[in-house]
């Protein structure tokens, strides 16, 4: 079987799963997210020195960077979901059992679920009103439909990845937390 996280250049966790909890790194989408980051800085540092050293100030820069920080986070996005490193607060993990545990695991990823579905559906409507109505930038005149390009991207991307991993958790079982279940390196309930 094809190893996609070894691909990716990260962990050993066969295909399928999609490495959820396994990959050390981002998935393939931290790769275009870091990307982006490097372009905002090089960016932003460019505009700043022509102004400061040759008077030339550059135009649009607020939208750019606008469309920039929006792909940015919303490319990423998915990639958290895929690996389940959502933040989460134990505050009750230390009094329950391991079965109690995986119980508010998958209970807490199909809350997710429904909220990503939610929220995925709650998006479309003023995302058509940009593309209807051709809402612009101020100054480059990039048409506002584009910044919902990498957010509709994003959230379904995330859907799926929290679907996969609900799935192989589902086959495989959650994941051992070495500081709750002790050494134990398997994966069963």
């Amino acid at each position: 079987a094809p190893r996609l996280c070894t691909l990716w250049g990260r962990g050993r966790a066969p295909f399928p799963p999609l490495c959820p909890n396994r990959c050390a790194g981002g998935g393939p989408l931290a790769a275009p997210a870091a990307l982006v980051l490097v372009f905002m800085m090089l960016f932003t540092t460019f505009t700043v020195a022509s102004r400061q050293f040759f008077d030339f100030p550059i135009l649009g820069v607020v939208d750019v960077m606008e469309l920039s920080l929006v792909a940015m986070i919303f490319v990423a996005m998915p990639g958290v979901f895929l690996r389940d490193e959502n933040v989460t607060v134990d505050v009750i993990d230390q009094v329950i059992s391991r079965r109690a545990r995986v119980a508010l695991r998958f209970f807490g990823l199909i809350v997710t679920l429904v909220f990503l579905i939610v929220m995925m559906i709650e998006m479309i409507e003023p995302a058509l009103d940009k593309l209807e109505f051709a809402e612009v930038t101020m100054t480059l005149s990039i048409n506002r439909f584009t910044h919902w390009v990498p957010i509709i991207i994003g959230f379904v991307l995330s859907i799926i990845g929290t679907v996969w991993v609900v799935v192989h958790y589902w086959r495989t079982g959650v994941p051992t937390d070495s500081t709750l279940d002790g050494p134990r390196e398997d994966s069963a309930l």
